[in-house]
C-alpha cells in the first residue's frame, strides 16, 4: 500500500492526509482516528472534497475510524482524462478500498457519492456492513438535475475570491460557528490560486459536469438494477426539502433494495451534513450500530 502522510497535517484531530494510486490516478484521502478502529468511509458529492466531512467525522469518533477520499477530479485527487461517469468513479473507489486494505467496512455517501456507492455496492456489498445513501437516487428529480448542472457551471466559471478573507466568509456561511482553523482547512482543500487572475478559485475539474450530463443518462437503468444486487442493510436518507431526491424515487429505492430502510431529515435541504449535522450523524450512527 502506498500511504504518504502529508506534511501539512498539523494535528491528529484534523485528520491524516494520505495518498494511494488506483485505476491509473493518484488519489488523496483523509483518515480521522486510529487505523486499527472500525472503519467507516464517507463519499462526498459533486464539487466537494474529503474535508467536507470533518465536522461529521468529529461526531463519529472515537467509535469509528473515518476515511474520506477525494473523488477523481476533486480536491487533491488527480483530474481524469478518462471522464467522470459513475463506472470510473466506482472503479477508482474499488482500488482505493483495496489499497487501504479495508475488508469489512461501513459506507456512507452523499449526493453524487451515493451513485458511486450504488455502483460499487452492486458487486461488492459482501464487503459492506452497512450502506447509507444520502439524498440521491439512481436518477435525480427534474428540478435537482437542472439545478446541479447550473451550479456546477456557475461555480467553476465564477471569478472566485479576491482575498482569503472573502473565501473564509464563504465557508463561515457553510459551517456556522466553526473556528478559524477549521475554516482555513476547508479553504485549503477546496480552493487553489489561479495565477492568471490572482484569485482563489474552486479546484475541481470543470469536466466533472459530465457526471450529470447527457452521457450519464445511460447510468440510470444500470443504477436502478444495481439496487437489487445490494445485499447489505441499506439506509436511504432524504432531506425534507430536497430538490434532488423525490419521495417517489426514495420509496422505489427502498422497494428494490433487498434490505432497504428509509429516514427523512426534517428542516434540511440537499446538503444534509451541513444543514442538520447532528441529525444526520445521529441517523447514521443509529443505523450503523444495528
Amino acid at each position: 500500500m502506498t500511504d504518504e502522510l502529508s506534511a501539512h497535517t498539523a494535528h491528529p484531530e484534523h485528520g491524516f492526509d494520505g495518498y494511494v494510486h488506483a485505476h491509473g490516478l493518484r488519489h488523496h484521502y483523509i483518515r480521522w482516528g486510529d487505523p486499527a478502529g472500525d472503519p467507516v468511509v464517507f463519499l462526498h458529492g459533486l464539487m466537494n472534497n474529503a474535508r467536507y466531512w470533518e465536522h461529521i467525522a468529529d461526531r463519529m469518533r472515537p467509535d469509528y475510524t473515518v476515511y474520506a477520499p477525494d473523488l477523481r477530479g476533486h480536491g487533491e485527487s488527480e483530474h481524469a482524462p478518462g471522464g467522470y461517469l459513475v463506472w470510473a468513479f466506482a472503479m477508482d473507489f474499488r482500488g482505493v478500498v483495496e489499497e487501504l486494505d479495508l475488508e469489512a467496512f461501513d459506507l456512507v455517501a452523499h449526493s453524487i457519492g451515493s451513485r458511486v456507492a450504488m455502483s460499487y455496492a452492486r458487486d461488492h456489498s459482501h464487503r459492506l456492513k452497512h450502506l447509507v445513501l444520502a439524498d440521491m437516487g439512481p436518477q435525480m428529480a427534474d428540478a435537482g438535475a437542472r439545478g446541479i448542472r447550473k451550479s456546477t457551471g456557475e461555480a467553476r466559471s465564477a471569478p472566485g475570491f479576491g482575498t482569503e478573507a472573502e473565501a473564509i466568509e464563504h465557508f463561515a456561511a457553510m459551517y456556522p460557528g466553526a473556528g478559524r482553523d477549521f475554516l482555513e482547512r476547508q479553504l485549503a482543500a477546496s480552493l487553489t490560486l489561479d495565477e492568471a487572475s490572482g484569485n482563489l478559485v474552486f479546484r475541481f475539474d470543470p469536466l466533472i459536469n459530465q457526471a450529470t450530463g447527457r452521457a450519464a443518462l445511460v447510468e440510470i437503468p444500470y443504477l436502478w438494477e444495481s439496487l437489487e444486487h445490494i445485499t447489505c442493510p441499506t439506509l436511504v436518507v432524504k432531506a425534507e426539502k430536497s430538490r434532488m431526491l423525490s419521495t417517489e424515487i426514495a420509496e422505489e429505492m427502498v422497494r428494490r433494495l433487498p434490505r432497504g430502510e428509509f429516514v427523512e431529515i426534517p428542516d434540511s435541504g440537499h446538503q444534509i451534513p451541513l444543514h442538520q449535522p447532528d441529525a444526520f450523524a445521529t441517523a447514521v450512527r443509529d443505523f450503523l450500530a444495528r
